[in-house]
């Protein structure tokens, strides 16, 4: 009994290739960081429009990048169980694209904020695309539960929680909104794959009516 339950548990969690692939990259990326000299320069978004638009790659391999590794382990730790979960219920196709596209949502929304937020630097962070992928599965299956809680309610969590957090510093909200917008792309992308899914459900139950 206890064997089976174990079993269970570990097919419940089991990392396939594409999450396992995004962590080994964020991985890859902040050894590099914290080796390489200047190398930022060419990995983080900067603040100023003008060196983005010089640079334009840096608006997808800073949703790869992180300098600090408790930034790393949170939003990678994330990643594992939701990244995971969601290659389960849909494919390997679909956590990257999802990953690429609330990560490229939130580049986006920080490149614009920053129109009110007057501040220099880099930006660096997958936290944008981990709080969509959150979403999307949270959406898709909103009352599996993750880590003691049902998914719905970490997509919840994690917004209000980003949304206090710049109320009580401002100097945040370029990525907070950032991190806000990620998480509604992915709300977004969790309902266009429940309504295929309900879809295909329906069409295989005529198919096997028919079949009768």
């Amino acid at each position: 009994m206890n064997q089976k339950i174990m079993g269970r548990h570990k097919e419940s969690i089991r990392m396939g290739k594409g999450t396992l692939a995004i962590i080994l990259i964020n991985l890859a990326f902040f050894i590099a960081l914290n080796i390489v000299p200047n190398l930022k320069e060419n990995l983080l978004l900067n603040h100023e429009i003008s060196m983005t638009l010089e640079k334009p790659w840096t608006l997808i391999t800073v949703f790869l990048s992180h300098e600090a590794f408790i930034h790393l382990a949170f939003n990678m730790g994330l990643f594992f169980f939701f990244g995971s979960n969601l290659e389960k219920v849909a494919d390997t196709k679909t956590l990257v694209i999802v990953y690429l596209l609330a990560g490229l949502v939130g580049s986006l929304t920080s490149l614009f904020t920053r129109l009110i937020v007057q501040r220099a630097g880099f930006i660096a962070g997958a936290s944008a695309a981990v709080f969509g992928i959150v979403s999307t599965f949270s959406t898709l299956r909103p009352n599996t539960i993750i880590l003691g809680s049902k998914a719905k309610v970490w997509t919840w969590v994690l917004i209000i929680f980003t949304v206090i957090l710049a109320v009580l510093n401002p100097e945040t909200l370029d990525s907070a909104v950032a991190h806000v917008m990620g998480a509604f792309a992915g709300i977004i992308c969790g309902y266009w794959l429940k309504n295929k899914e309900n879809k295909n459900n329906k069409l295989a139950r005529m198919v096997e009516g028919y079949d009768r």
